[in-house]
């Protein structure tokens, strides 16, 4: 099975991809951070009413819905004009993002394991990537 290029304007092209997969990590780590950020605010999940009508009301949560959203159009644009098997591995680096964004935006703590495993996930994207080029 062959992979089609399609047109699709101005993000036509490689310059046009790698602004789609910056957009796509943006978005899907932003959807993250706001849900661990609304997650804190709203507390013990007790899924009573008056509960579920906090989370309706949390701008926490329609931010990360929002996000979420952006990302899923924004990740059929990537799959219309890569094939699978190169753009779910690359989209694991959603995870080195959401690290990074807790690390510097929410002040968690990151162990040296976990910067190991940035360092892992990296280099098995490069080993994808060249193994695609080849």
């Amino acid at each position: 099975m062959t992979t089609q290029t399609v047109d699709t304007g101005w993000l036509h092209g490689r310059l046009g991809t790698l602004m789609l997969w910056a957009l796509l990590i943006a978005t899907e780590s932003a959807g993250q951070l706001f849900t661990k950020v609304a997650g804190n605010q709203l507390g013990q999940m007790d899924f009573t009413w008056q509960w579920l009508a906090d989370v309706a009301r949390n701008p926490g949560i329609l931010a990360a819905i929002a996000s979420y959203l952006g990302a899923f159009f924004v990740w059929m644009l990537i799959l219309r004009r890569s094939s699978l098997s190169l753009a779910f591995p690359l989209s694991s680096l959603v995870f080195v993002a959401v690290l990074l964004g807790s690390w510097l935006g929410l002040g968690e703590h990151i162990s040296l394991l976990h910067w190991v495993g940035v360092v892992v996930i990296v280099a098995g994207i490069v080993l994808l990537a060249e193994g695609e080029e080849s």
